[in-house]
C-alpha cells in the first residue's frame, strides 16, 4: 500500500514539473514561434493583402477578403502538441492573437473579414476562428532605449481542439504579417 501511494506521489510530481517547463523566450519578439521537436522554430510570415485600411475608421459596413498568394503555407505542422510561443504588451488582455482557418481559392489562400462603419481594425468570421487557450509563462523586462523600459509578456498559445487538415493563420492587428502553416 505505501508503496503505490510513494509511487503515485512521485508520476504526480513528475507531471507537474514536466508541465512546467516551457522554452527559453526567444530573442526576436516580434515573431511567433512553433516548438519543432526542441528548439522554437519562427513560423514565417506572408503579407495578407486587403482593399482596406484597418489602421482608420471605415467608411461603411463591409465584408472583404484578405488574400495570401499561393496554395499553400511552406511550414507543415502536425497536431501532436501543437503550441505556439509569442510576445504580448503588458497588460494587453485578451492578447491580439488569433487562429484562423484560410480558404483555398484560385491557387491562392484567403480569409474572409468584416470591417464596421466607424471603428479601426478587422474582425474574422466566428466560422473561421479557432479558440485559443493563452498561458503567461514570463513577464520580461526589456530595453527600449535611454532610460525606458517596456514589460511584455511571453506567451503559450495553444488551440483548444484538434485542427483539422488544412491551411491556418495566426493573425494580430496587422494583416501585412500573417504567421502561416498548415496542417496535413
Amino acid at each position: 500500500m505505501k508503496t503505490s501511494i510513494i509511487v503515485s506521489i512521485l508520476f504526480l510530481v513528475a507531471s507537474v514539473s514536466s508541465q512546467d517547463r516551457f522554452p527559453e523566450p526567444p530573442k526576436d519578439l516580434t515573431r511567433i514561434y512553433y516548438l519543432n521537436e526542441s528548439e522554437l522554430t519562427p513560423l514565417p510570415f506572408e503579407e495578407g493583402l486587403v482593399h482596406a485600411n484597418v489602421f482608420v475608421p471605415a467608411l461603411q459596413d463591409k465584408v472583404t477578403r484578405v488574400l495570401i498568394k499561393g496554395a499553400s503555407a511552406a511550414t507543415v505542422l502536425s497536431n501532436d502538441k501543437l503550441r505556439f510561443y509569442a510576445y504580448v504588451a503588458d497588460r494587453m488582455d485578451p492578447a491580439p492573437h488569433q487562429l484562423v482557418r484560410l480558404t483555398n481559392r484560385n491557387s491562392n489562400r484567403e480569409l474572409k473579414i468584416s470591417l464596421i462603419k466607424g471603428r479601426k481594425g478587422y474582425a474574422p468570421f466566428a466560422a473561421d476562428t479557432i479558440e485559443l487557450e493563452h498561458r503567461l509563462l514570463e513577464r520580461l523586462r526589456v530595453n527600449a532605449g535611454s532610460n525606458r523600459i517596456l514589460f511584455v509578456n511571453y506567451m503559450e498559445l495553444r488551440p483548444k481542439d484538434k485542427l483539422i487538415s488544412g491551411e491556418y493563420a495566426i493573425i494580430g492587428d496587422s494583416l501585412a504579417d500573417m504567421a502561416t502553416f498548415r496542417i496535413k
